[in-house]
């Protein structure tokens, strides 16, 4: 059992200004060895995993971290330092705040991406790396297309995806126009379109942040970075989590990850799941989550 068990978390909402000139927010709840949840960094407030993650909070004490400018976080100095590399380094002033040698992370979609980028520019800080439906950057498949050419004359994902679509050619101008729009695209996001609203429930009392959407994803274009290429240097024992139906990020991603890192990585795949496994397949997810996190191994 990690030594983490046995430090004592002041629960509730918390922030500290790091270094960079940021004053980071983030959340603690329950009990065990600490588990860094990332949220996202294109903006969404911690809401959509602090309102869907609870299960890990019986185990774990689950901080739940929020990137630069998302939720009560801050944003930089400028408007440039938003690439998901950049934020991938403010794990280590967390980590730095905490007073921890390591870290055990979670990371999923985007955050998956950022927690991926900190576990290979600080592989000696990470213990633990579980990675969710992740984005890879660097990577490339035809996993969006290939979807989006299924689904694009379906009655519910086909307006959820031209709804994705725009936001990308047409980004909105406002979080409210950002909100309204994303709220249309959520049934794409599932494997059955009639648990969208399992999605839209867990986001509620949440932000977002237009500011964020717009900037990370020029910084990512202008700083093009590849995380494939940097695989080898992770140390940590990871789980790489994917739903089958996720038309988003592609399980062709995952098993890159897995196969790069062989013995160190695991993949577990799950049926009837898109691009939120946990919400959609909770009895099969929250198990081999909890298993990962408590083996010795």
């Amino acid at each position: 059992m990690s030594s983490k068990e046995s430090k004592q978390w002041t629960p509730g909402p918390h922030t500290f200004t790091a270094a960079n000139g940021i004053t980071f927010h983030y959340l603690i709840r329950g009990h065990g060895p600490l588990l860094v949840v990332q949220s996202v960094g294109w903006g969404p407030s911690m809401h959509l995993y602090s309102n869907s993650l609870n299960p890990l909070e019986d185990r774990f004490t689950v901080l739940y971290f929020e990137s630069r400018g998302s939720g009560k976080s801050t944003r930089p100095a400028s408007a440039d330092e938003m690439s998901t590399r950049t934020l991938a380094s403010d794990l280590e002033y967390l980590r730095l705040h905490l007073g921890e040698e390591e870290l055990w992370l979670w990371g999923h979609s985007n955050g998956g991406a950022i927690v991926l980028a900190y576990a290979e520019d600080f592989p000696e800080r990470v213990e633990k790396l579980v990675l969710v439906n992740h984005e890879l950057q660097g990577f490339s498949s035809d996993n969006f297309q290939t979807f989006a050419a299924a689904r694009k004359d379906h009655p519910v994902y086909g307006p959820a995806l031209a709804t994705i679509v725009g936001l990308m050619q047409s980004p909105p101008a406002t979080d409210e126009e950002f909100r309204d729009r994303l709220l249309k695209a959520f049934p794409y996001y599932m494997h059955d379109t009639e648990k969208t609203h399992l999605l839209e429930e867990v986001m509620e009392g949440g932000s977002l942040s237009v500011w964020n959407f717009l900037n990370q994803s020029r910084c990512d274009a202008r700083e093009t970075f590849s995380a494939v290429d940097g695989l080898d240097k992770i140390r940590a024992r990871t789980l790489v989590v994917n739903g089958r139906s996720d038309g988003i990020c592609s399980e062709v991603a995952a098993r890159k990850v897995v196969d790069v890192l062989g013995d160190r990585a695991e993949l577990v795949l799950v049926e009837e799941a898109g691009h939120l496994p946990w919400i959609e397949q909770p009895h099969i997810f929250f198990p081999v989550v909890e298993r990962f996190l408590l083996s010795n191994e």
